[in-house]
């Protein structure tokens, strides 16, 4: 009697990702029009207990709960294509990730330890749905896509995940791990985490490409000099600490994109079109200045739009587990 009554509990999800210092969760209802939100929670990712706890009384309440999350790892990617020569093109270890099909045109992959890892970190919650940002990413770009490829980025606080998409086609895909502080000249400068720095063999090696190339360099000495000085003329109560703290930031983020633009249009591995719109979703605190950025010095039309993890997951959860 006790499973018979279960099939009829109303189906719930437990929603979470994890965003910089914290981990942010939500519960609700799936209805015909998707999750409808109930409860929304932040919890420090070193009370990541106070999630299993919730957990369980949800589940106590509502035993057909399913559990979803925005898979938190680097050791991920994204490929031009589903069968498995894309693999080996790209130098990925098939054996050594799980991967998955998007609509029959291109490859999410993670690594297995990764996930396991994952797994642990969240081993009092019976995980049912684990999304790549790069899958969360694609389905709010769906409303963007058109028939000349655009670039896509998806903003955390200190990474970036980047792919160019059209509406038949899946171009190119990137991690960008953005250094929060200025690198100095004399200073070796900061490295991109890459899965081969990680597991030997897993990712794919993008060209270097050389400044002295194809691509015409950007003295980001002039770009940052150009935005100082338009931080000192405010009035000297309105420039403080945090202020050159995020425009540094935004310019490390804004020479980690040159540099993957840059891979694009070199490494033979991917297919080559002229990119003339960037659309970025922010889930953290970018501000005009990167949009002044890319346009100004890559001659791309830019949109900046606030993105909320939380609700792409609702959707895509939905969909599947009424699927």
């Amino acid at each position: 009697m006790g499973k018979l009554s279960r099939y009829f509990w109303p189906k719930t999800v437990l929603l979470f990702y994890i965003d910089d210092n914290n981990i942010e969760a939500a519960f609700g209802f799936i209805g015909k029009e998707g999750v409808d939100i109930q409860e929304r929670r932040t919890i420090a990712q070193s009370e990541k207990s106070s999630l299993a706890a919730w957990y369980k009384e949800i589940v106590h309440t509502y035993p057909k709960t399913y559990t979803a999350a925005m898979l938190d790892t680097v050791n991920q990617g994204a490929l031009p294509g589903c069968d498995r020569s894309v693999f080996m093109r790209f130098g990925v270890e098939a054996a050594l990730v799980q991967s998955f099909c998007v609509d029959g045109i291109w490859e999410v992959y993670a690594s297995l330890v990764e996930i396991k890892w994952f797994e642990q970190e969240f081993k009092g919650i019976v995980l049912d749905l684990a999304y790549s940002p790069f899958v969360l990413l694609y389905a709010r770009s769906r409303p963007y896509l058109e028939e000349t490829p655009t670039l896509f980025i998806f903003h955390q606080e200190g990474i970036a995940f980047v792919i160019v998409l059209s509406k038949e086609r899946m171009w190119y895909a990137q991690i960008l791990i953005i250094p929060k502080e200025s690198v100095n000249e004399e200073e070796e400068p900061h490295e991109d985490i890459s899965l081969d720095e990680e597991i030997e063999g897993l990712s794919f090696d993008l060209e270097e490409i050389s400044a002295e190339n194809e691509v015409e360099p950007i003295s980001d000495t002039d770009v940052l000099s150009d935005f100082k000085e338009e931080i000192e003329q405010k009035p000297k109560a309105e420039v403080n600490e945090s202020a050159l703290e995020l425009l540094e930031y935004n310019l490390n983020l804004f020479e980690s994109l040159k540099e993957s633009v840059a891979s694009f249009y070199h490494d033979d591995r991917y297919p080559h079109e002229f990119i003339e719109k960037v659309v970025i979703f922010d889930a953290a605190s970018l501000e005009q200045d990167i949009v002044r950025y890319i346009e100004d010095e890559l001659f791309m039309e830019v949109s900046l739009h606030r993105f909320d993890p939380i609700e792409a997951l609702a959707m895509i959860a939905a969909q599947e587990i009424k699927g």
